[in-house]
C-alpha cells in the first residue's frame, strides 16, 4: 500500500471509530436486574412473543399510592459521554396499565410509556418528543431503575442507544454493540 493509501486507511479508521462510539447500543434482558422488588416479579411463558423470561407487575398487584414498592434496578456502563435514547420492549394490559417511573442515578424520575399499544410486545422509547430533555449520560457506570407506577405492565428487554436514528423492531440481541 502506498503512503496515500495508508493515510486514507488511518483517517477512515478514525472516522469509523468516532461513528461507532456515537452509535453505541446496549441491550439488557429485563430479568438481569440486580434488584427486583415485589410486586415486580419474574415471569416465564405467560405472554406469548416474549424474548424469554420477563418482568411484570401483575394486574391488581401494583399501582401507587396504595402500593408504593416495586422496582427493578440495573447497573450499566456507557463507553462515552452522549445523549442516549432509552427503549424498553413492553407489553401493556390497557390504558390504566401502560407506564413505569424511571429514575437514572440520582436524577428526578420521569414517566416512561403511556403509549396506546396494548396486549402485544412492542418497543417504547424515551424521550418521545423533540421537546423532551434527552438522557445525558457521562462515560462510566449508571443505575437505571424502573419503579412501580401502574400494574398490568411487563418488560422483557431494555436498550440504550446513542444513535438517535436507531429504532429496534423485534427482539434484540442482548449485549453491547457498536
Amino acid at each position: 500500500m502506498n503512503t496515500k493509501g495508508i493515510i486514507f486507511a488511518v483517517l477512515a479508521a478514525g472516522l469509523c471509530g468516532r461513528g461507532m462510539a456515537a452509535g453505541h447500543r446496549l441491550c439488557l434482558a429485563a430479568v438481569s436486574a440486580e434488584t427486583v422488588e415485589a410486586p415486580m416479579a419474574v415471569v416465564t411463558n405467560k405472554v406469548p412473543g416474549a424474548s424469554g423470561p420477563y418482568l411484570e407487575i401483575p394486574e391488581g398487584a401494583g399501582n401507587p399510592p396504595k402500593v408504593v414498592t416495586g422496582k427493578a434496578a440495573y447497573t450499566v456502563e456507557v463507553p462515552a459521554d452522549a445523549d442516549y435514547t432509552l427503549w424498553a420492549r413492553a407489553n401493556w394490559d390497557d390504558e390504566c396499565g401502560n407506564s413505569f417511573t424511571v429514575v437514572i442515578d440520582d436524577q428526578p424520575g420521569f414517566i416512561f410509556g403511556e403509549d396506546a399499544t396494548y396486549k402485544v410486545w412492542h418497543w417504547v422509547k424515551y424521550p418521545v418528543s423533540r421537546t423532551a430533555k434527552p438522557i445525558r449520560l457521562l462515560k462510566g457506570k449508571h443505575t437505571i431503575t424502573f419503579h412501580n407506577r401502574e400494574d398490568g405492565v411487563a418488560i422483557d428487554q431494555i436498550l440504550l442507544s446513542a444513535d438517535k436514528r436507531f429504532v429496534p423492531v423485534d427482539i434484540e440481541k442482548v449485549g453491547s454493540s457498536q
